[in-house]
Order: C-alpha cells, then sequence, then structure tokens
C-alpha cells in the first residue's frame, strides 16, 4: 500500500530507571531531508541516527526531536546545587534586611533563581546508549508510518475513484471521435457548395482530399491509447504500493500532456467539456500525489 508523507509519531523507551522519548514528524518533500535535536550527550550519534532513519523512509521531511523524559531544555536528570542555593539565600537575606522587609525569604524565592536545579545528563556506555537511542526512535518512526500508511489508504481509495471518472471521461471522447470525420466532411461540402452557389460542381476527389487532411489533424487515436495506458499504470502503481510518489507525479504530468493535445485536436464541443473535466480530475491528482512516498 502507498503511504503519505504526513505524519507524527511518538514513543519512549525505559532502561534502568531511565526514560528517553522521541517525537517525529514528517511533512511532504521532493527528497527526504532529516532534522535531528539530541540531548547534548547523544548529539555524538546523529550522523548515524540520520544515516539509520534513510533506511526506513523514502521521502519526506522529517523532525526528530529526543529527550529525557521529564529534563528540562538540558536533557537529563535533575540534582540541586546546594552551595548556590545558600549563596542566594544569604544574598536574599542581605537584601532583606537592608531593606527592611519584614516578609521571610522563602524555598520559592530560592528554586526559581537560576542554576539551583541542575540537569545533569545520565552516562551510558557508547553502545548502550546506541541501543537505547534506536530503540526509542525505531518506536517513534514505526508509529509514525503507521500514521502515514493509514492516510495513504485514503489517498489509495481516492486516486482509485478518480481512475474510475478519468475511464468514464476517456470513453465518452473515444465513442464521439468518429463522428467527427464525417460531420467535417458534411461541413466542407456545405462550405464548397455555399461559396460556389450551386454555379460549379464540387470535385469529389478535392473534396475527400481535404477531408482527409482535417481527419488527420483531428485524429486523437493515439492519444487515447496513450492516456489509456498511463491510467492503467497509475491504478497499478497504486495498487502495488511502495513509494511510488515521484512516478505518479511524472504520470500525471504525462497524462496533462496528453489531455492538452486531445483538446487542441478537439474542433468539437462534446470532446471541449469531456477533455475539461479529464483537465480537472488530472489537476487534482497532480496535488494528491505531491503527498505520495
Amino acid at each position: 500500500m502507498i503511504r503519505s508523507m504526513t505524519g507524527f509519531g511518538r514513543a519512549e523507551a525505559e532502561r534502568n530507571g531511565r526514560s528517553l522519548t522521541a517525537e517525529v514528524r514528517s511533512v511532504n518533500h521532493r527528497f527526504l531531508e532529516v532534522s535531528i535535536r539530541l540531548p547534548r550527550g547523544l548529539q555524538v550519534f546523529e550522523n548515524r541516527l540520520r544515516a539509520h532513519m534513510q533506511e526506513k523512509l523514502a521521502r519526506g521531511k522529517l523532525n526528530l526531536t529526543v529527550s529525557w523524559k521529564g529534563a528540562g531544555e538540558e536533557g537529563g536528570i535533575p540534582s540541586l546545587d546546594l552551595d548556590r542555593a545558600e549563596q542566594y539565600h544569604q544574598v536574599l537575606q542581605a537584601l532583606r534586611n537592608r531593606l527592611g522587609f519584614r516578609d521571610p525569604v522563602t524555598l520559592g524565592h530560592i528554586i526559581q533563581l537560576p542554576d539551583v536545579i541542575v540537569w545533569a545528563e545520565p552516562e551510558l556506555p557508547e553502545d548502550e546508549a546506541w541501543d537505547f537511542l534506536v530503540e526509542a526512535v525505531d518506536r517513534a518512526v514505526a508509529d509514525l508510518c503507521a500514521m502515514r500508511l493509514q492516510e495513504g489508504e485514503a489517498l489509495a481509495a481516492d486516486l482509485l475513484g478518480r481512475m474510475t471518472t478519468l475511464r468514464k471521461d476517456l470513453d465518452a471522447v473515444r465513442s464521439r471521435a468518429p463522428f467527427r470525420v464525417e460531420e467535417a466532411k458534411e461541413r466542407l461540402r456545405t462550405r464548397v457548395a455555399d461559396i460556389l452557389k450551386g454555379e460549379a460542381q464540387v470535385d469529389a476527389d478535392r473534396l475527400l482530399i481535404e477531408a482527409a487532411i482535417q481527419a488527420d489533424r483531428m485524429d486523437c487515436t493515439e492519444e487515447v491509447v496513450r492516456l489509456s495506458s498511463h491510467i492503467e499504470q497509475f491504478e497499478s502503481m497504486i495498487r502495488n504500493g511502495g513509494p511510488v510518489g515521484r512516478k505518479l507525479n511524472f504520470l500525471t504530468q504525462e497524462m496533462n500532456r496528453e489531455a492538452n493535445t486531445i483538446g487542441s485536436k478537439a474542433y468539437d464541443t462534446v470532446i471541449a467539456q469531456e477533455v475539461i473535466q479529464l483537465k480537472e480530475e488530472i489537476e487534482i491528482l497532480r496535488e494528491q500525489v505531491q503527498n505520495i512516498e
């Protein structure tokens, strides 16, 4: 099944009382672009982690954030700097006495001051840290992929429904096309007759030649066959799944090219209307496939 490029995944991994949280967001992008934000102690793994994620995802702009659960901005485990807290207390007491304030210095005053609580990062052996990190990230990516797959299923259902509409419009063009030659021939005969006003005979051979030239200009058989083939390929790719977004995008460009050519050869109100509907559906397809991995 196809997958969307839009999604969100979140997961946690726990080991020896420590908990690591990973969150990954993705939106559509022509290629795979991975931005990673890691706690200071795990930043050494950034390039290795990026390569690891590139093995699991084909396209999309991804933002991965990893943090120690319950940690501050720097990540890690909280601890108190008691010496600093005592220094703050002494300074506040001196200020209180100097200014004559009656309110006591409380814990609430001290705890809000900078660096009283220090976030110390866990220290882990390199192999253990990598395994811990990958466990959290892989779970988040799996959660992301599940969401992307669910959205992809909805996209697939919509796209396959539009294939039915395209076939219907194309069949209408295919059915109408043969009648245009006889109609063009009759219009040509009428036009020549009007010009001559019945004073001379119309050269039947010349009339046939002119009709053949017009018929050749109006012949859209090849374009109809190619567009039909593109529709079949498009539907097959959707059903087979995988990272087919770029191929589908290319196919929509080719489908639009064939529809334009059919329209330029139309010389017919009915076919022109069908071509407009074809192009509207193809444009919707083009917008939809931008979000397919």
